[in-house]
């Protein structure tokens, strides 16, 4: 799991980019919106970065007024407090209502003395509940778990495949709308192809099973029977912490454990990244090794299929594949040529136009603000 001190977290406008909410509105679509935010997270892989990312982009708006919904001690209830946002602490057992009996949650909480124009949540659980104090919900699925968010009214992805996806899914009458990729480049240099002859792998990830490290694990264990001089790094944290590591203790005692790393603590370690994710719809951590100029390679989940353009800039594996990541990787280092080329092209493609943080904000607000449309109707 990587620390989340990403600069995506606060993004600016620059050069006189406009956004679209500052257009000009009929006096209808002024009317300013009531929106709640909740976070059901306490913490847990990269949730922290991306709540932030949102919420960046949602202060941007003068057309809504923001309040938070999140447990005492979430990233999103202290961004809240920093920001000095309204914010409304859930217990854990307000939680459970929201989620088990949501009929029950607003009366047994008192949450039935707020009402609001719109909730946006990443929780789909959620939905349904909040639903009861918010005459509209906006579901943000990162992932490809569709099925909860079944009773929203809007799901917003990260990638068309993963759109396209929900489209059958979510067999009703949900708007989904697909967003820019979020990612804003602040390194100018790709790292220098390395000066010593061993090569280090590395993964980050939440230790989680939909994460894949123990797909890391057993590649490695293939791996270095075929080359014994490659340096394995496995950094993160999480619920699957000791299990993790007693399976590296059995089948790869070779691999470094260093626990969590910032994105650029883990750039100067490694010179290959391996994303071993089942469901990952936007690896900040696979943008973050990119733009740093690592060699990456990924499974084959929705959001690597269209960062790295089906595998045209760097390789994809099937899913638990340990085999297939194992050849993979192996082709791509034994040829120097074929590494410094997927090097190259990482660092080129996430500087491309596709990931620019201002029309991620300006989307997402456009979202947002036909809402004032649906509830004048």
């Amino acid at each position: 799991m990587m620390k989340t001190d990403h600069p995506i977290a606060a993004p600016t406008h620059a050069n006189g980019h406009k956004p679209a909410n500052e257009e000009v509105h009929s006096e209808q679509e002024k009317k300013i919106l009531r929106v709640l935010v909740y976070s059901s997270e306490r913490n847990g892989g990269n949730m922290p970065a991306r709540q932030a990312l949102y919420l960046a982009a949602l202060t941007e708006n003068p057309n809504i007024k923001l309040t938070i919904l999140a447990p005492n001690g979430a990233a999103l209830s202290q961004l809240a407090k920093e920001q000095e946002l309204p914010l409304l602490p859930i217990s854990e057992f307000g939680r459970s209502l929201l989620r088990r009996t949501p009929q029950l949650w607003p009366i047994l909480t008192a949450m039935r003395r707020h009402s609001f124009d719109l909730a946006i949540t990443h929780d789909g659980y959620a939905a349904r509940g909040l639903s009861l104090i918010a005459k509209r919900v906006i579901g943000i699925c990162h992932d490809d778990q569709f099925e909860p968010f079944k009773t929203v009214d809007t799901l917003l992805t990260l990638s068309s495949s993963a759109a396209d996806k929900a489209k059958s899914v979510l067999d009703n009458d949900c708007d989904i709308q697909s967003l820019p990729y979020p990612y804003q480049c602040t390194s100018k240099v790709m790292k220098p192809e390395p000066e010593h002859q061993r090569l280090t792998v590395g993964a980050s990830a939440h230790f989680i099973e939909k994460n894949g490290a123990a797909v890391f694990l057993h590649m490695a264990q293939l791996m270095v029977q075929e080359r014994p001089d490659i340096r394995f790094i496995l950094a993160g944290d999480g619920p699957d912490d000791q299990d993790l590591k007693q399976l590296g203790e059995q089948i790869a005692p070779f691999v470094e454990f260093p626990g969590r790393l910032t994105p650029a603590e883990l750039a100067r370690e490694i010179d290959v990244y391996c994303q071993t994710s089942r469901d990952e719809p936007f690896g900040l951590t696979l943008c973050a090794m990119m733009e740093n100029g690592i060699a990456c390679i990924s499974t084959c989940t929705n959001g690597a299929m269209d960062i790295l353009k089906g595998g045209m800039v760097a390789p994809l594996t099937p899913i638990d594949d340990a085999l297939s990541l194992t050849e993979r990787l192996l082709e791509m280092i034994g040829d120097p040529d074929r590494l410094s080329s997927v090097k190259k092209a990482c660092f080129i493609r996430i500087r491309e136009e596709d990931f620019d943080v201002h029309s991620f904000v300006d989307r997402l607000n456009e979202i947002v603000d036909k809402q004032a449309v649906h509830h004048a109707n």
